[in-house]
């Protein structure tokens, strides 16, 4: 439906919806649901009587590569061809997929669209903050009690998401929070108290992101953990681009040598920040980009995890 109200607002007679491999069962609800619509008379030619209003809703599968999540790349996965990330400019506005103007949204940003229009600009303002309207979707993972997707209003503290989660098990205390995902930048409990809007995360120094909050207790092996964030990235990078292909790899063999094989040597520190910042200013698409996000921020956090 959301995607149906946006071809209109912009003129767009087909849409795409691309998911990743792993998820099957979400393949075939939405299946269902584009020939439920279909049938219903809400896609196809003129759409609700409206002449000259057509629509058609494609779901296409991937292979399970987190690159695709880069727009461009998606693109590329929907023709059928590798997902490589493409050189902008030309942007996806005038040269999208299959060369067309196209208009690329995450599915959250539509259906929160769909929710304002349903309710209304005033009944949707009244939730969160005047800068961060609305609700948010949080993925709450890690060391809490109830993991799972948590939908509130902006303004609630990272604490307080925590607890609606059902805290920290045994009473154990917290040492670490990703915040943004894998992509994402790990806060001390120093920050547990900021609000999750836009602008205050901003102002603390980490990102909104995905809404992925993983919490880690007083019990984790953060050096494990780094060295997972560092095999993901090494392992999900296309190859495209040299600072990520050989970044990645290079912050894995660290890490790997860090957490399993005989501990952190001298001058680890600033090899890994001088990766991370060459990977960042450098690489072409956003996979590299905040490949070393996470583990620039937790030694800044914690240097003795290097040193």
């Amino acid at each position: 439906e959301s995607m149906t109200v946006a071809a209109y607002a912009v003129g767009a007679e087909n849409g795409w919806i691309f998911l990743r491999g792993e998820y099957p069962r979400a393949h075939t609800r939405l299946h269902n649901a584009v020939d439920e619509a279909l049938k219903a008379g809400y896609l196809g030619q003129n759409i609700l009587g409206k002449a000259g209003f057509n629509f058609t809703i494609h779901v296409r599968l991937g292979a399970g590569a987190y690159i695709c999540g880069e727009e461009t790349a998606l693109f590329e996965a929907i023709e059928g061809k590798r997902g490589f990330p493409r050189i902008k400019p030309p942007f996806p506005t005038t040269h999208g997929l299959f060369g067309q103007p196209t208009s690329i949204n995450n599915v959250e940003t539509l259906v929160a669209m769909l929710a304002a229009l349903n309710v209304g600009e005033a009944e949707w303002t009244e939730h969160g903050t005047d800068k961060s309207p609305g609700t948010k979707l949080f993925c709450l993972s890690g060391d809490v009690a109830d993991p799972g997707v948590y939908e509130v209003p902006f303004g609630l503290t990272v604490r307080e998401m925590i607890e609606l989660a059902g805290g920290v098990p045994d009473g154990r205390a917290i040492k670490a929070v990703l915040m943004g995902g894998a992509a994402g930048v790990f806060i001390g409990p120093d920050k547990l108290d900021t609000p999750l809007t836009y602008e205050d995360a901003r102002a603390a120094g980490f990102p909104i992101g995905s809404g992925v909050i993983m919490v880690f207790d007083e019990t984790a092996d953060l050096q494990q953990h780094l060295f997972e964030l560092a095999h993901f990235f090494a392992h999900e990078s296309c190859g495209k681009c040299f600072p990520c292909q050989i970044g990645t790899q290079r912050q894995l063999e660290i890490w790997d040598r860090i957490a399993n094989n005989g501990g952190p040597q001298s001058g680890d520190k600033q090899i890994l920040l001088d990766v991370g910042f060459t990977m960042t200013e450098t690489s072409l698409c956003g996979l590299g980009q905040t490949a070393a996000s996470a583990i620039v921020s937790a030694i800044k956090l914690w240097p003795e995890l290097v040193e």
